[in-house]
């Protein structure tokens, strides 16, 4: 599962390992002894290091003993469950980096288009948006160093610094023949996890929730008080596509829609300090309002908590389809020189009792204790829940296959150039414009150009998909987040059905009602 596991930060003395040469490795295991509980362990114990031995000794060209090690590390942990993992020097940078929500930099979506190191989307009040980069400018240099054949990871590396302290891109963009430096100065870049929040009719809200760093809970309090503010007296929280972050977010989001006193998930685990009830501690303003969260298969871990504490509290309907069932929590546990293991010492149960955790016995060692049981919501109208170890919505939606070129057209990176250009080509284009029959050609005729491999009959069969995608990606370019969601929103047909749900409801009880959600 991509995306940020929810995380306690271990914050004890740190756990010292080193590698050293083969003998004291041995000495070292020997040492094991005192705290083996069997005499297969320490055995065990004893191969590995013999093992290690005759491979530095005897294989046929000379290994990295440490890296060796590392190996072996992490298939040790790789056998627990999927989320247990070691963390090298830059996966637990990254990891702080992601779960802070701020780094110094630029302000950009950086991705690797045709081997180019290229601008997906600048964020709004950053660097990068202020310099005037655009989606689809390609970075042939950092600071006079050029990228080709440069990884994702090392070019975000360069353009990521001390804040106040400058760097140069030089910069390829279509229609121009010439590369242009652009000369930038790092900030704290601050990552939203609210992506967009506003009023899809006169009295709903959308709250498009897309992570659970650090603020998460407050972003969703300000956009609550935003949209009440404006005349929202129903609201849909949008978690589909979000893998989750900290724990502590997910229990903040639910603040803004549970009364205070109640249980918002527990966390069990075999140590006694893992065993921990969150509870709901602010006044919500949203009670009795008709609440909807969406989800899907890719709403994981934090996204879960939040949706289960909804559920079972029957305080809104789940919507869309079933989760990812990822409910556990990692902690990390910082070693030598910078690195860190990334442990699971817990697992998420919802307030009826429900574990969200949905687990995989052929391959790994972690289990769900609640499988297959049955559970009561805890809100009032006792609705009976079997344990599948995710979330079930209370209304399921049909999801929509996208048509396989729509990816092809993604990978080749040739929607955003096209756009980009567009757009530039388009100043005076009217905010509601429509992609017709006369850019869908125009569209065609440029994938043909750029020699990118399609049959007619698989454009036909995309086309409207096509067209949605195209109209989205402009509308980006041209009027940003709000220019992009409007389009996207619109033609949504998961917001469209929750939009209709919302339309005939006055409060929660009425939505409960007309979704035919009650007690069984």
């Amino acid at each position: 599962m991509l995306g940020i596991s929810d995380l306690f930060l271990y914050k004890g003395g740190s756990v010292k390992k080193k590698f050293v040469v083969i003998g004291l490795i041995v000495v070292s295991l020997a040492g094991l002894g005192v705290w083996a509980q069997s005499n297969n362990l320490y055995q065990l114990l004893r191969t590995f290091g013999q093992v290690l031995k005759l491979v530095q000794e005897n294989y046929v060209q000379e290994v990295d003993s440490s890296e060796l090690v590392r190996s072996a590390i992490k298939g040790m942990l790789s056998k627990l469950d999927p989320h247990s993992t070691y963390l090298t020097q830059h996966d637990y940078r990254e990891l702080q980096i992601h779960t802070q929500g701020k780094y110094g930099g630029l302000g950009f979506v950086v991705s690797k288009v045709d081997n180019a190191i290229t601008v997906i989307s600048p964020f709004e009040g950053t660097p990068a948006e202020r310099a005037g980069l655009q989606p689809g400018d390609r970075i042939v240099k950092i600071d006079g160093v050029l990228t080709l054949g440069m990884e994702v990871d090392e070019a975000v590396s360069k353009m990521r610094g001390a804040p106040g302290t400058p760097v140069t891109l030089t910069i390829e963009r279509e229609g121009i023949e010439e590369p242009i430096d652009f000369y930038l100065t790092r900030e704290i870049i601050e990552l939203k996890n609210v992506q967009y929040a506003g009023l899809i009719q006169p009295n709903v809200g959308y709250i498009r929730l897309s992570g659970f760093s650090e603020g998460a809970g407050e972003e969703v309090r300000l956009a609550v008080d935003s949209l009440l503010a404006h005349g929202a007296r129903k609201f849909l929280l949008d978690l589909r596509a979000n893998p989750g972050g900290l724990l502590n977010e997910a229990v903040n989001v639910v603040d803004n829609f549970l009364p205070p006193g109640r249980v918002v998930v527990s966390t069990k685990g075999r140590a006694p300090r893992a065993n921990r009830d969150f509870y709901s501690t602010s006044k919500t303003k949203t009670h009795g309002l008709p609440i909807i969260v969406l989800v899907d298969g890719a709403s994981a871990s934090a996204s879960e908590i939040v949706a289960g504490a909804v559920q079972d509290w029957d305080i809104g309907l789940i919507v869309g389809d079933t989760t990812f069932g990822k409910g556990s929590v990692q902690t990390v546990l910082p070693i030598e020189a910078g690195e860190a293991v990334k442990l699971t010492t817990a697992r998420y149960y919802i307030p009826s009792g429900r574990c969200i955790d949905m687990g995989d016995t052929s391959r790994f060692l972690l289990r769900n204790p609640t499988l297959g049981k049955k559970f009561t919501s805890v809100g009032g109208l006792g609705r009976e829940f079997e344990s599948h170890g995710s979330i079930v919505p209370d209304v399921v939606l049909e999801s929509v296959e996208m048509p396989s070129i729509i990816a092809d057209i993604q990978r080749s990176g040739l929607f955003m150039q096209y756009t980009s250009k567009y757009a530039r080509e388009h100043s005076n284009l009217k905010r509601r414009f429509e992609v017709d029959s006369l850019m869908l050609g125009d569209f065609r005729s440029f994938l043909k150009k750029k020699e990118m491999k399609f049959s007619e009959a698989e454009f036909d069969s995309g086309g409207e998909a096509i067209k949605k995608t195209l109209k989205s990606m402009i509308a980006e370019d041209m009027w940003g987040t709000e220019g992009k969601y409007e389009v996207l929103l619109s033609e949504d047909p998961w917001v469209q059905a929750s939009i209709e749900l919302l339309s005939k409801a006055s409060s929660d009880t009425d939505l409960f009602r007309i979704a035919g959600v009650t007690k069984k």
